[in-house]
């Protein structure tokens, strides 16, 4: 007969001390008495067996499953230390893991104080041997139970010490910051060089650079990644703009079932800002736009991404490549829903985009301003409204966390549910309200309509980008000029509308309060599209 030992700790700590040997050496012994040939060894090392873990996806699952299957036969020996070794879940749950072991046909024995064999024919023949089993069992649940209760006590101790200002959760610190321990439960954070690359990468986020192109420009610039001896990846540089931790803000964490879930509210000054809180919304404000995120091609071939749609159904213009003899590579606009035969029968003409980029840059007077000045100039603060959207936002996204975490104690039903039915209610009601202010916020924003007249602003920011792109050849600097381009006529262009019936194209600043039309130019042959000569 086949004999397999079992062995599980808790932690990987225990590895240190004798336990491993012993358990391993009782084995041995017991195998060697009962002329048992053993087998390999079962290990569930730093998996706890309180939830079941060691069942559910560790060594004794996998077990069980062999004996169900018959690799493993029936009447073979399972060597444990205890019964606790197996489940520390309360004892309906590691009685019924016991039955099923014992059902399949395997022959378990302890191998420690208690010294028992359980198998089915001996339980038929003295069934007072489970009550020594369920002892056991009872013994070891309590045994965790108490101690999962102190920590979890420990740990709502030190969370609380902290959002009082009074201590810190843990040494575990993002990249950008160094943790010296000052006593048992303060550290000291300081700032160490990786938060310059993190001060970076935001100040080329708000330019509207994308993740791709960030990281493109740090792998050419040498920066040494994080962690990564591979360089920048664009899903580091994603994950990192979202991070409030670059504020110096800390969500507290608690495991349930094994998961990490948010505890109570961010912690705001939990550790020192990397970067200013206006620049941190100004990117977030930005990354909301749906027209940003994502690599536009090698070169940025399209300026006016996420701006162009088709008058007739409404739908986003795609660029497509040319390749007719005697127009190689040349590029155009066309209506995305007509090239994929969906709600667009009219959008069939095709718009030269050189042309359109042409005049836009040369005619389109506002576009010479830069994007902090045009936003004084149009006089109603638009910058600042993109902040509050992009704060409320974050508002909304945690308060909605704060509801999930106050539907899952009521599923779970640890708590008075008349509190958290209440508390619930309160948390509702700042949705609404934060939501209301939200929609204010947006509506505010599409309806400033007031252009101030005034002296045009000599800033020429654009300008001073395409004069830059035209004299370089690199093309990874060309693809960074034309993105930070890109990102300022976002800033002043609403909509660039393209009419196919009419083939002209009309384009919309500040919501139209300033507007220009494009038309075909019938004295040339490849159809050149020409702006008019003032706005209409």
């Amino acid at each position: 007969m086949r004999a397999y030992s079992y062995v599980r700790m808790s932690t990987r700590k225990q590895l240190r001390g004798d336990s491993l040997r012993r358990q391993l050496e009782r084995s041995k012994a017991f195998a060697d008495e009962h002329s048992l040939l053993l087998g390999d060894s079962l290990q569930d090392l730093g998996v706890s067996a309180w939830k079941g873990r060691n069942f559910k996806t560790g060594a004794l699952g996998r077990f069980l499953a062999m004996v169900e299957s018959g690799q493993i036969p029936k009447g073979s020996y399972l060597l444990i230390e205890s019964l606790d070794r197996l489940s520390r879940e309360a004892v309906p749950d590691a009685l019924t893991l016991f039955m099923a072991i014992i059902n399949a046909g395997i022959v378990i024995v302890t191998l420690g104080e208690d010294r028992q064999i359980y198998s089915r024919s001996g339980l038929n023949g003295d069934w007072t041997k489970l009550i020594i089993g369920l002892a056991v069992m009872s013994r070891g649940h309590e045994e965790s139970r108490t101690k999962s209760e102190r920590i979890r006590a420990v740990a709502k101790r030190k969370r609380e010490q902290a959002r009082e200002g009074k201590g810190h959760i843990t040494s575990i610190t993002p990249t950008w910051i160094d943790a010296e321990r000052i006593d048992v439960s303060r550290y000291a954070f300081t700032l160490n060089h990786h938060a310059e690359t993190v001060r970076a990468i935001y100040e080329m986020a708000a330019r509207g650079l994308g993740a791709t192109a960030i990281a493109r420009k740090l792998n050419a610039d040498g920066v040494p990644a994080f962690k990564s001896k591979d360089g920048w990846y664009q899903s580091i540089i994603k994950a990192l703009l979202l991070r409030a931790d670059v504020i110096g803000t800390f969500q507290p964490h608690r495991v349930v079932d094994g998961r990490r879930v948010p505890d109570g509210d961010p912690i705001a000054g939990y550790f020192p800002a990397a970067i200013d809180k206006d620049l941190f919304l100004r990117v977030q404000a930005m990354r909301s736009n749906p027209g940003r995120p994502g690599r536009k091609g090698n070169t940025f071939a399209n300026l006016f991404t996420g701006l162009c749609h088709c008058t007739h159904c409404g739908g986003p213009m795609t660029m497509k490549i040319s390749r007719a003899k005697g127009n190689e590579n040349g590029r155009y606009l066309v209506c995305a829903n007509y090239v994929r035969g969906h709600r667009c029968k009219d959008g069939k003409r095709h718009f030269r985009y050189e042309p359109l980029e042409t005049a836009v840059l040369d005619h389109v007077k506002e576009l010479n301003l830069a994007e902090s000045l045009a936003a004084r100039h149009r006089g109603f603060g638009n910058e600042e409204t993109d902040d509050r959207i992009a704060a409320l936002k974050l508002d909304l996204d945690a308060i909605m966390r704060k509801e999930q975490r106050l539907l899952a104690a009521l599923e779970d039903g640890d708590s008075p549910v008349t509190s958290i039915v209440d508390l619930l209610k309160e948390r509702q009601r700042q949705r609404q309200e934060i939501e209301r202010q939200l929609r204010h916020a947006i509506q505010e924003k599409a309806s400033h309509h007031a252009w101030r007249a005034g002296p045009v602003l000599e800033a020429d920011h654009v300008g001073r980008l395409r004069n830059a792109w035209e004299q370089t050849a690199d093309e990874n600097t060309r693809y960074l000029l034309r993105a930070e381009a890109h990102a300022a006529i976002r800033e002043l262009v609403s909509t660039i509308d393209f009419d196919a019936e009419d083939e002209t194209i009309t384009l919309a600043v500040a919501n139209g309060v300033s507007t220009y039309r494009l038309g075909r130019d019938c004295g040339q042959p490849n159809r050149t599209l020409k702006i008019g000569c003032a706005p209409v």
